[in-house]
């Protein structure tokens, strides 16, 4: 009887053993499949990289430009980015003693447009540089 017992315990424990090695397994492929790959980072004209799944918002040089929407996002693809860069001319006319003044001011402006690809909704729109245009800018 006491070897018996002991074949039976053997069998328990291989039994045991094998299930957490199958467990540990399936586990593992899971979580590796759970982490994204392609697409949590979207890039935008001029110099803009999005983490689409917590909204943050880098330009030129890694500056952080928006602060992430939802820090702890896990959701790639809730968020989406559009840049855009423009010249802008600004005009005023002035009459001092009847006499006209003409002043002309081209500026060169970048901004962007962040939106939310779950509600539809934008979350922020903002010009983040601006700057009197240089000849040679465009």
């Amino acid at each position: 009887m006491t070897g018996d017992k002991g074949f039976r315990l053997a069998v328990a424990v291989l039994l045991i053993c094998g299930a957490v090695a199958a467990t540990g397994l399936v586990v593992s492929r899971v979580s590796a499949q759970e982490e994204p790959s392609v697409g949590r980072y979207q890039f935008a004209a001029p110099d803009l990289v999005l983490d689409t799944s917590t909204g943050k918002l880098t330009g030129d040089g890694g500056r952080v430009l928006r602060a992430p929407v939802d820090p702890g996002g896990t959701e790639v693809g809730r968020y989406s980015v559009d840049g855009y860069v423009t010249t802008v001319t600004r005009r005023a006319d002035l009459q001092v003693s009847r006499q006209s003044i003409f002043y002309q001011r081209e500026e060169l402006v970048k901004g962007y447009v962040l939106g939310d690809t779950q509600t539809g909704l934008v979350v922020e729109h903002r010009v983040y540089y601006s700057r009197v245009l240089q000849p040679g800018d465009l």
